[in-house]
């Protein structure tokens, strides 16, 4: 199954709240992710956001699924603001991504 979503549609021009980002990825997406083959998700109309909303619906994301993340979620219709902030949280959230595989693993990543 292939989602689009757009952002402005549902939040309007300004996505401030974390809380609300969270639900909206756990009831929205992580829901339906075993199902999903894409979800795009375009800020067309977006004007502004903050990095709690963003870090709580795509840092967490990225975080939960690594490299599935990569291969399925696209972003469009993103202003230079919404990209900054974008790559940002999707960085750090596969950068703990990969943390958590070395936790699970039992080796100290401090340790290599």
């Amino acid at each position: 199954m292939k989602l689009e979503i757009q952002m402005a549609t549902e939040f309007g021009d300004f996505l401030a709240d974390g809380h609300i980002g969270n639900q909206f990825r756990s009831l929205r997406i992580e829901s339906i992710w075993d199902r999903l083959d894409s979800v795009t998700f375009d800020f067309s109309g977006v004007t502004n956001l903050t990095d709690s909303f963003v870090h709580a619906c795509f840092g967490n994301m990225a975080e939960e699924h690594g490299p599935e993340f990569q291969s399925k979620v696209r972003f469009k219709g993103c202003s230079p603001l919404v990209r900054s902030f974008l790559s940002i949280a999707v960085s750090e959230g596969l950068r703990k991504h990969g943390e958590v595989g070395f936790e699970a693993a039992g080796v100290d990543a401090a340790e290599g």
